[in-house]
């Protein structure tokens, strides 16, 4: 169906559902960075020490001229905080947009067949009811628009923002990522 329905778009629109798979592999990766920086946050939260002597952040220490693993609980709260905020904003942006773009769509959808509707030959208008033939046209699109379009971009969303993170916590430590998985299949 969502072959069928590619080859209706103009365009324009597959440009645009181009870019917003763009914006959704960038959403997918400020997922991850969000969720990355909870482990220095929490670092910082329970044992300071550990984080201060990790070479990952000795170049913040460096930059921001730290003497004490005390004072890294600013930084990388503020690091931690700026990465959920932005995660969360394209996040809406991508909600936004897929939902956006998805109705436009639809209404495309509707024009193109609404078209076609007029410049069929007199006898078939004479044949149908014309509120018959709208309500169709509304009802058909509505459908395609809530029951194809939304569900398949919020879908391939998350399986970006869902590939992301498993690979990450695989590239991190394989052993625990394959425990995790299996445990959370099996349940």
């Amino acid at each position: 169906m969502i072959t069928e329905l590619w080859k209706h778009l103009s365009s324009r629109r597959k440009v645009q559902f181009l870019l917003l798979l763009v914006l959704m592999i960038v959403a997918s990766m400020l997922e991850v960075i969000s969720v990355g920086a909870v482990v220095p946050f929490l670092g910082a939260l329970t044992s300071p020490e550990k984080i201060f002597q990790h070479d990952l952040a000795q170049p913040l220490i460096q930059v921001l001229k730290i003497k004490e693993p005390s004072q890294l609980l600013f930084p990388l709260t503020a690091i931690f905080v700026v990465a959920i905020l932005v995660s969360s904003a394209v996040r809406i942006l991508l909600l936004y947009v897929s939902t956006r773009l998805s109705f436009s769509t639809g209404a495309d959808l509707s024009i193109n067949i609404y078209r076609r509707t007029l410049y069929q030959d007199y006898s078939t208008h004479i044949s149908r009811n014309s509120s018959e033939v709208i309500n169709s046209i509304i009802t058909k699109t509505t459908a395609v628009i809530n029951h194809t379009l939304v569900p398949t971009l919020a879908f391939i969303s998350s399986v970006f923002i869902t590939l992301g993170i498993v690979s990450v916590i695989f590239t991190i430590n394989t052993t625990v990522a394959l425990i995790s998985f299996f445990t959370f299949s099996f349940f």
